[in-house]
């Protein structure tokens, strides 16, 4: 009976890691907390924890086609050249792509 006990708590900390890690949150940690105190703390910090972290932005050139994830106004590979382009927004590096490919064939 003992050991049905441990092996559900265990299956029910591994789920709760396995949340935690989907909602992008640190597995480990969650893993400790349900395993060492109960899994109902680790659902509770799943639920109300803030996320400290900001998205990154990519920004690309269309004229030299590198991709920064720095915020710059114009392209400083270009400026090398004597050209100023202006860099364009981008949220994903996938979306970069794919404009990419649409750019060409038009």
């Amino acid at each position: 009976m003992v050991w049905i006990v441990i092996i559900m708590y265990l299956i029910i900390s591994f789920l709760l890691t396995f949340f935690s890690i989907q909602k992008e949150n640190e597995g480990l940690k969650i893993f400790l907390i349900s395993l060492l105190l109960t899994p109902v703390t680790g659902l509770v910090y799943i639920l109300f924890r803030k996320k400290n972290y900001k998205k990154v932005r990519f920004y690309y050139c269309p004229e030299c086609e590198y991709i920064f994830p720095v915020k710059m106004k114009y392209c400083p590979i270009c400026e090398e050249n004597e050209k100023r382009v202006k860099l364009i927004k981008y949220n994903s590096p996938y979306k970069v792509s794919d404009k990419i490919i649409l750019t060409r064939l038009t």
